[in-house]
């Protein structure tokens, strides 16, 4: 498990090589804690999302050959999760594109690509967990900048491009397979 949340979290992040959310860190600007809490009625929806969808989808779809429907499915269940995640922890928050659009693609990722169902569940909180991280360095390198450009400099895009680019060059260049062969055990 410890393999799959380094993998899912730097090696693999979904922000970067899945592309999910990179359209919302831009327009992402809340404070620390509205983003801790944000984060957290997040993770708690799509796990729960993550987990009754893998549970309906191999107990219901999988015997009468209809996984097709399997994204439908964890929509409804999404939703449902979503909304209970509001009432209960979302008092005092306004409801963000961000709350609904990163949690589902991040339980639509877990599903495609996990293989039991605590693996499923890793691979959905890992995900978000990963944009808010990438939210995280991208505030940091926009505060950065501003002190050096001007008004009519480059523009906040040009600069989070730029900095996924590095980012994901840096990714890239080291050679991970030593990582990955220790984690998983081949290397003693």
């Amino acid at each position: 498990m410890f393999a799959t949340i380094i993998y899912y979290l730097l090696s693999a992040s979904a922000v970067l090589f899945y592309g999910i959310g990179i359209n919302k860190s831009i327009s992402h600007d809340d404070s620390f804690s509205s983003s801790f809490l944000t984060c957290f009625k997040s993770v708690f929806a799509a796990s729960s999302t993550t987990s009754v969808s893998y549970l309906l989808i191999n107990w219901l779809l999988v015997p009468v050959n209809l996984t097709e429907l399997f994204p439908f499915v964890a929509t409804l269940i999404f939703i449902l999760f979503s909304t209970l995640t509001e009432i209960f922890i979302g008092v005092g928050i306004r409801q963000s594109p961000i709350d609904f659009s990163i949690p589902l693609l991040s339980v639509f990722l877990a599903l495609f690509e996990g293989i039991s169902l605590g693996s499923a569940v890793i691979i959905s909180a890992t995900s978000i967990v990963s944009f808010y991280l990438m939210v995280l360095v991208f505030h940091c390198v926009r505060q950065r900048v501003s002190f050096y450009t001007v008004e009519g400099g480059l523009k906040i895009y040009c600069v989070f491009l730029l900095c996924l680019a590095v980012v994901m060059i840096a990714i890239c260049g080291v050679n991970v397979s030593w990582f990955n062969l220790y984690l998983g055990g081949g290397a003693k």
